[in-house]
């Protein structure tokens, strides 16, 4: 494990965040967007949207004012004849930020996706010290699910990062081409989509990015959302049926954004927050049961004590880590 030493591009004086959403996330991306409004100092945002209806756009304009440009890029994204299979073309909005006319004053990009909490300033991610294309969180389930390596062509032991919340240095990533490398590899369907292409695109060219910015509900032992600088909900939604770790106190931050708004009631029901802890303290031995390595990997890890590992890294602005199973004390 070792830093780069590649000079810094220390241009975070000019950063800019955006999300992006079709139709039926856009009522939630204005909502994060508002969000990071409330929690940030002064910096500029778009929302980038797709087939938003207009009653909708009224609502995203009043609360999102001048701070928050919306801009509607579905002719921009038809134009380029991408192929999104089964997903919406907004879903691949984030691959085409360096062809945006509108990001072209920006050297510092945040990019979020629209179920990400913001509870700290996005300000102070934007102006972590950087020394790579691309800052971003590692995907902690790789450490015990490593899948992605069977069909994402990476180097043996290459680490995976969520790209949920991703903060672009945008004179390397134009320089170096790597936007249009993953337009190319997302355009093949075979690399899990648009964060496999991020990731086989950005191999070894991507730093570690606290942990904290990038919370996932996922499958692990789950970091509070007190300590979290920004929730990501990758498992229940807060606006949908089955909440799956959404903390009560999350899902009142959602009421409060929503207030006045047609969107109030998609958070009116009562919260069904749970951990998964019990399942997982089963783990160890229906592994071995049933010799499932996924799981036996799963009941060893420890999402505090690899937070710990990867905030350090953060704090050191260290590239992401190779054999990341070791790192987090998780042998072959």
């Amino acid at each position: 494990m070792s830093m780069r030493s590649e000079v810094s591009l220390d241009m975070s004086q000019n950063p800019c965040f955006f999300f992006a959403a079709d139709q039926n996330y856009f009522p939630y991306a204005c909502l994060a967007a508002r969000r990071v409004l409330d929690v940030s100092g002064p910096i500029k945002g778009f929302l980038l949207q797709t087939g938003a209806g207009a009653k909708d756009l009224e609502v995203g304009e009043r609360l999102l004012g001048s701070a928050v440009s919306i801009l509607d890029v579905s002719k921009f994204m038809e134009a380029t004849n991408f192929d999104p299979g089964h997903l919406t073309l907004a879903t691949y909005i984030r691959l085409f930020a360096d062809q945006l006319p509108e990001f072209e004053p920006y050297d510092r990009i945040v990019y979020a996706d629209s179920d990400v909490l913001f509870n700290r300033s996005i300000a102070d991610l934007t102006h972590t010290q950087l020394h790579a294309p691309l800052l971003a969180a590692h995907d902690e389930q790789s450490y015990f699910d490593a899948k992605y390596r069977k069909h994402l062509p990476m180097k043996p032991g290459a680490p995976k990062f969520n790209a949920g919340v991703l903060v672009f240095n945008m004179p390397l990533v134009r320089r170096e081409g790597l936007l249009q490398r993953t337009r190319e590899l997302s355009s093949q369907h075979t690399y899990g989509l648009d964060q496999g292409a991020l990731n086989v695109a950005f191999e070894g060219r991507w730093q570690t990015m606290h942990p904290n910015w990038n919370v996932m509900t996922n499958f692990s032992s789950q970091i509070s959302f007190g300590k979290s600088f920004a929730r990501h909900f990758t498992r229940g939604k807060p606006w949908s049926q089955r909440s799956i770790g959404v903390e009560p106190e999350a899902l009142a931050i959602y009421r409060q954004l929503a207030k006045d708004t047609p969107w109030a009631g998609h958070f009116a029901r009562q919260p069904r927050f749970a951990l998964k802890s019990f399942t997982r303290k089963l783990d160890a031995i229906t592994g071995f049961l049933i010799n499932d390595e996924k799981r036996k990997r799963r009941s060893r890890f420890d999402a505090e004590q690899v937070s710990r590992i990867f905030a350090d890294h953060a704090d050191r602005f260290m590239m992401a880590a190779q054999y990341p199973e070791r790192v987090a004390g998780i042998a072959r």
